[in-house]
């Protein structure tokens, strides 16, 4: 008798279930793969290599391109420099931070094998360096013509030859620090050489106005610089008023014989700057008419140096920033410690006096008459002080950039002078 075949069967072509198993197993597999080298983005260096030494299948893992793109040596050690870059370049690596990473007591054949063979990684796009002598960042730039991005901020050295930066055509971003000032060995009309530069910082460079001047001008790709020990003068604005795709800005520690006024103004004509950071900048009467005329800044950092007449600093200050109430979305004014122990030491004087005792206002600043602003309708009795000067409590000024800024995020920062360098916008959301 024939066998019947149910209809439900009919037509339906079988399975082997070792198909479906393996494919669960390849899957799962995969999957675990790809837990483990998420995993392993998180180790150093040193516990990668320990890894990698496990067995055949993490040494695998380990040598996964994504864990070698961007290599970070904080906690570890180098002790054969050949090797690490004849690894990375192996594997392709494009950026390179040393930041933290552990140095030898004595370094110096450290960083001459570090000169040696780094020129080896040509896959390298960035790199930043952790505290180096000069003759290291010299050697980078000779041996890595294809760098987009140098960062070096701890150079050790006094002295650097800033020559073979024009053996860099292709950077980017250029960041040049020293924690002790550093002094060139000769101008800067290297730079010239960079045509594709959009981000500058030198924050360190001692004379920056006598080396740096006209150079500046021939960079109109930058977007984002930053200049430190500024002694500029009148001819600097005229230089700043070329780069108009400046979108930041951030000038350091401008001394009395900087033209302040004169770089705001022309600042004042860049149509794509929209953040400014001053920081230590000496005030002298008529800055606040430059500040104001900035109205293309919408996010401003303001520390300004309080060595004398701190009352005149003060309201040139408050008039300026006051005067931008259209355009500023986000505004950081940062108050010395020093000035407030000043202030409460001035204050107790006054009160010596025979002056009236004040009430329990907390931190005051000083600020020359008239203080620019209305008066709120809750202000305090303000502090006694001579006829010409208003003691401000932090609070107060903070209720009266409030009332005149309302569109505006402030933040008012209580900072020791030494920290100062520290702050920036990137902080302020």
């Amino acid at each position: 008798m024939a066998a019947t075949v149910s209809p439900r069967r009919r037509g339906r072509q079988r399975v082997d279930d070792t198909d479906h198993f393996t494919a669960f197993y390849n899957k799962a597999q995969e999957n675990n793969y790809n837990v483990v080298v998420q995993i392993f983005q998180y180790l150093g260096m040193r516990d990668l290599a320990h890894c990698a030494r496990v067995c055949k299948l993490w040494k695998q893992l380990a040598a996964t391109p994504a864990l070698w793109r961007h290599v970070r040596m904080k906690n570890s050690h180098v002790s054969d420099w050949g090797g690490l870059c004849s690894a990375l370049k192996r594997h392709g690596t494009k950026r390179l931070d040393l930041r933290k990473m552990l140095l030898p007591q004595n370094d110096t054949v450290f960083w001459e094998q570090f000169a040696e063979h780094i020129s080896v990684v040509d896959t390298l796009e960035r790199i930043e360096m952790c505290r180096c002598p000069a003759r290291a960042v010299e050697a980078l730039c000779r041996g890595l013509p294809g760098l987009r991005a140098l960062s070096a901020l701890a150079i050790r050295d006094a002295r650097l030859d800033p020559a073979p930066l024009a053996a860099l055509p292709l950077l980017h971003e250029l960041r040049l620090k020293s924690m002790a000032g550093l002094s060139l060995t000769r101008d800067l009309r290297h730079l010239a050489a960079l045509t594709r530069l959009q981000h500058l910082s030198l924050t360190s460079i001692k004379e920056l106005g006598w080396c740096l001047c006209d150079v500046i001008g021939s960079l109109p790709a930058l977007e984002s610089l930053e200049l430190g020990e500024c002694t500029f003068r009148a001819e600097f604005a005229g230089v700043l008023a070329r780069l108009a795709r400046l979108r930041r800005v951030r000038l350091e520690r401008g001394t009395p014989h900087c033209a302040a006024p004169d770089i705001l103004r022309a600042l004042a004509t860049l149509p794509l700057l929209t953040r400014l950071e001053l920081v230590n900048i000496d005030v002298k009467p008529g800055f606040d008419d430059a500040l104001a005329a900035c109205t293309n800044v919408q996010r401003l950092l303001i520390i300004p140096t309080y060595v004398s007449q701190s009352a005149t600093t003060n309201r040139q200050v408050l008039s300026g920033v006051l005067r931008l109430k259209d355009s500023l979305t986000h505004l950081m004014w940062g108050v010395t410690i020093e000035l407030l122990r000043v202030t409460e030491l001035f204050i107790d004087q006054c009160e010596q006096a025979g002056e009236a005792k004040r009430r329990d206002v907390g931190e005051c600043i000083p600020v020359l008459k008239p203080v620019p602003g209305c008066r709120l309708p809750d202000e305090p009795a303000h502090v006694a002080g001579p006829p010409q000067v208003e003691i401000l409590p932090l609070p107060t000024l903070q209720r009266l950039l409030s009332a005149q800024l309302p569109n505006t995020k402030l933040k008012l920062l209580r900072i020791p002078f030494h920290a100062t360098w520290r702050q920036s916008l990137a902080d302020f959301q």
